[in-house]
């Protein structure tokens, strides 16, 4: 069994929403976006070759894999492409309706 931080805290269940901006984040919100460079696809590359986390946690690497073949990232300012309180009143609750499609 892989322990996790989360075991020692008051409420173990816990997890983190909206760390930052997913791939399909990018298609489901049409985001700004800005290519990749060449150090952060060299990066990327590296991470899921020689991180453990990426290794372990399998959707975080194939969300990863998506954004090299997207060939771009987006930062959480881009949400304000919509209006300053897109994130508040539509982009949490809409993903708040499928828990099961955060990563891990």
């Amino acid at each position: 069994m892989v322990k996790t931080l989360n075991e020692f805290f008051c409420v173990p269940q816990a997890g983190v929403l909206g760390v930052g901006v997913t791939p399909q984040d990018i298609l489901n919100c049409k985001l700004p976006t800005h290519p990749l460079k060449d150090v952060d696809v060299k990066r990327a590359k590296d991470a899921l070759k020689n991180d453990p986390f990426f290794q372990h946690h399998k959707e975080w690497a194939r969300a990863l894999e998506q954004l090299l073949k997207m060939g771009v990232r987006a930062e959480q300012q881009a949400f304000a492409k919509h209006d300053l309180n897109y994130v508040m009143d539509t982009y949490f609750p809409a993903k708040l309706e499928h828990p099961e499609k955060f990563l891990p």
